[in-house]
Parts: structure tokens; sequence; C-alpha cells
């Protein structure tokens, strides 16, 4: 399984409607095999932020992406 995940100022807005412009505060997770291994690592790369954790099985289609969590700092 492979995840996305990045920082964002709105952690309430759905989905990928709040991904910001740019690379900064983006990671592409695909060494870990759990949800938790990856939110541990976003909460080691950008803490005090909140961020948002999807899975995903196809970068390049958006219908694959499924967002499983949600950190509020």
């Amino acid at each position: 399984m492979n995840f996305y995940s990045y920082t964002t100022e709105t952690p309430n807005m759905p989905g990928l409607a709040d991904e910001p412009l740019g690379s900064g505060g983006r990671a592409i997770i695909s060494d870990l095999k759990t949800v938790r291994g990856a939110v541990n690592r976003m909460k080691k790369v950008s803490p005090g932020k909140n961020f948002k954790v999807f899975a995903f099985t196809n970068f390049y289609d958006d219908k694959t992406f499924r967002l499983v969590h949600t950190h509020r700092a």
C-alpha cells in the first residue's frame, strides 16, 4: 500500500480540496505498510502541523485515493 500525505491549514475541508500548490509539505510514503507508520512519519517530518494521509494504488488516478487519517495539531 502506498500513502500520500500533505500539510494543510484547513483540515476540515473534504478530500484533496485543500491540497497546497508546489512541492513543500507533501510526501509519498511507499516504504511503510501501515497507516500508523505513515502518521508517525508525518508527525516527525512536520511536528505541530495539521496533515492528511491518503492511501492509493495508482498515483495518476484520483479515484484510487482514499482518506485514511486527518491529524489536527
